[in-house]
């Protein structure tokens, strides 16, 4: 049995457009803030109020040095967001702060393994939101805020994304494997 060329064009179409569902843009999915839901660790910071660092805010978390202002030495947390996030259109990360000011200065790093870190920029309280714009591209899942100033630490309330990394659906993989079972069978019917 022959299948024709057109047969052949419109089985190869809808699985790319099966694939573009599977692992396309979640741009649509940006808008909702996600939160860090893990903790990793911290350096040289001090909890205050909750200590609690992920989550949604709640008021209290960690100040990002030894002690309260100034800070003796610099300190730096890492929070992990399990399903990971990407680089998206505008925003991609941001942090809340408990005591907004311009001066309390941090640099965002990303790792998608928590060994190996990429800076992505820096941020204040009061511009708290950073558009990694390329410096990093796949799913990351760790994110490494560091002290950028020897005056003030910022208080660190809540770590966030807006650009979830995409995951493809269980029903939309078995679709994608009927579609190149059903091709492979279609070739070797084809070579008989």
């Amino acid at each position: 049995m022959s299948i024709s060329r057109q047969t052949r064009l419109s089985v190869t179409s809808a699985l790319l457009a099966t694939l573009g569902l599977c692992f396309g843009s979640s741009s649509a999915l940006a808008a909702a803030p996600i939160y860090a839901d893990s903790f990793v660790s911290a350096t040289n910071t001090t909890a205050f109020g909750s200590g609690i660092v992920v989550g949604a805010p709640d008021g209290g978390g960690r100040f990002l040095g030894d002690k309260f202002d100034p800070p003796t030495l610099q300190g730096s947390l890492v929070v992990k967001f399990s399903d990971g996030l990407i680089d998206g259109v505008g925003n991609d990360l941001f942090v809340v702060d408990v005591f907004n000011t311009t001066t309390e200065v941090v640099n965002m790093f990303v790792s998608a393994d928590n060994v190996n870190y990429t800076f992505v920029g820096q941020l204040n309280s009061v511009a708290n939101q950073l558009d990694i714009a390329g410096a990093f591209t796949g799913a990351f899942y760790y994110v490494k805020i560091a002290n950028a100033s020897t005056s003030v630490s910022m208080d660190v309330d809540a770590v966030g994304g807006y650009n979830a990394a995409p995951v493809p659906e269980p029903s939309t993989l078995v679709l994608l494997g009927a579609g190149l079972v059903a091709l492979g069978l279609t070739q070797r019917r084809r070579i008989r």
